[in-house]
């Protein structure tokens, strides 16, 4: 046993993380599951949330949707070139940006650009409308032509910020500043999760976007709300650690695991002050249980053949399989985050190129994104699966200023697009629309906050009750903004 004398007078840089590695649970405490301490004065959790912090909690009223998968396409996707065509800019092709729009629209965007002289460029990619309802769907989403009649096309999307970070944050948090909760943080601190043995916010990505991790961090909200990020990529495990020591047996493991419990209980009990210490508590916990049901369901290789097959052996590809098996084995919040790793959908003149980079990024995302949907509804799961198909502004309906290589066009959140699919959508719709020149959102605009306030909505969420008492003032999702699209509603 060790005794007070005994903990004070531990080596010099032998702290309570290293004692905790030294007794072998480094692995039981997966690295992505252990909340960063926060010195926020963020409110206490309750004994009853301490010893089940994620269990199922009451929506406000009867939800549509029970889970959600949002797919994030990072560098902002070109609404001119996926799912909002505007034939009349080919009339003013090759004109001066500035001898159309105002001052006021061009100073407004991209801060680090200049638009002087840039000239309008019509899509340069060719549309159809498709299935009952008449969608436009750009040719380099072929697939998704299959299933536009699940779907309800968002075209008058708008944010506040056409900068990288900025956009990304507000759109994952509703605010310019990190800090604060990210959606699947909220979705967890409202309605918890059906899987216990799994956390309740999983997200896949490619690596590390522009907005950090301020994308998928718990902000002030208890820490066991923060994503767990997960590894796809065959042959290494879906989170560090995942495997218990084999010097173990099962129970000597959960007695270590009870042991530790007791020294941060006693621990927090000197320090009430500190309640991210009940976060670190509740993590060893969850991680202990991953153990037993992770390692199975992120394995995708006991699917049959033709669902493999549907999908595609490529990293999107399966992603979107392991978010089908996520939402399906009750875990509430799944991000897949695509292009993050170098913005990949970033449509600069000096990155490649429009053409190339929205032709490369469709083709890697297109299957993948119709297989999760035709796979959900055939198994009776896209009724309560929210789909979510995202990015952080759009493209602006002219070329670049000073385009270095070859075409391209600037940073817009104006007016874009987006799509909703499943989890109580009202499917085969267009909601909204931009001008005739696709520059502002002008019929039913949506905002980020809408956004966020029509997810929660679908949830069983009142985007107005939701709220967490921080730093004396109660915070929500939406801040002060935001309205039910209910247009967009079944």
């Amino acid at each position: 046993m060790f005794t007070d004398v005994d903990y004070e007078t531990r080596p010099v840089g032998w702290d309570r993380r290293g004692f905790l590695k030294e007794l072998g649970l480094g692995g039981i405490a997966l690295a992505s599951l252990l909340a960063d301490p926060k010195a926020s004065g963020a409110q206490a959790v309750s004994a009853a949330a301490l010893s089940a912090p994620l269990a199922p909690r009451q929506p406000h009223f009867a939800p549509k949707a029970r889970n959600v998968i949002f797919l994030f396409m990072v560098g902002g996707a070109s609404q001119l070139e996926t799912f909002d065509p505007k034939p009349i800019l080919k009339k003013h092709a090759g004109k001066l940006a500035r001898d159309i729009f105002s001052i006021e629209d061009l100073e407004g965007l991209n801060p680090e650009k200049n638009y002087d002289n840039s000239r309008i460029v019509p899509p340069v990619f060719s549309f159809k409308r498709y299935g009952q309802s008449g969608a436009w769907v750009s040719e380099i989403f072929p697939n998704l032509t299959k299933v536009v009649d699940d779907i309800a096309f968002i075209n008058s999307m708008h944010t506040d910020s056409a900068l990288h970070s900025v956009g990304q944050i507000l759109m994952h948090t509703g605010y310019f500043r990190q800090g604060h909760p990210s959606l699947g943080s909220w979705v967890t601190y409202g309605l918890g999760t059906e899987n216990r043995n799994m956390p309740g916010f999983v997200v896949m990505t490619d690596g590390r976007p522009s907005g950090g991790r301020a994308l998928h961090d718990a902000g002030f909200l208890p820490g066991f709300h923060q994503a767990t990020l997960a590894d796809v990529q065959p042959g290494n495990p879906p989170v560090p650690h995942i495997k218990a020591p084999t010097f173990l047996s099962r129970g000597q493991h959960r007695e270590q695991l009870d042991l530790v419990r007791k020294l941060n209980r006693l621990h927090r009990d000197k320090h009430r002050t500190q309640p991210e210490l009940d976060a670190r508590i509740a993590a060893f916990e969850t991680a202990f249980r991953m153990q037993t049901e992770a390692p199975e369901l992120f394995d995708i290789r006991s699917e049959p053949d033709s669902v493999k097959a549907l999908y595609g052996d490529t990293d999107f590809g399966r992603k979107c399989l392991t978010a089908r098996r996520l939402v399906e084995s009750g875990v509430r919040f799944v991000e897949i985050l695509d292009g993050a790793h170098g913005r990949r959908w970033d449509a600069h003149g000096n990155r490649g190129g429009l053409v190339n980079n929205h032709r490369t990024n469709a083709a890697r995302t297109d299957r993948g994104i119709t297989a999760l949907i035709m796979d959900l509804k055939s198994r009776g799961l896209l009724d309560e699966t929210l789909v979510v198909w995202a990015t952080e502004f759009g493209r602006t309906p002219f070329e670049e200023a000073n385009k270095e290589e070859s075409l391209g066009r600037g940073h817009h959140h104006y007016g874009f697009s987006m799509w909703m699919a499943g989890g109580g959508v009202k499917p085969g719709i267009t909601h909204g629309a931009t001008d005739e020149l696709g520059m502002h959102a002008v019929k039913d605009p949506v905002s980020h906050h809408d956004l966020h306030a029509t997810i929660l909505h679908l949830l069983g969420l009142d985007h107005e009750r939701l709220t967490f008492r921080h730093n004396s003032r109660d915070f929500r999702l939406t801040d002060v903004h935001g309205n039910v699209v209910h247009g967009l509603i079944a």
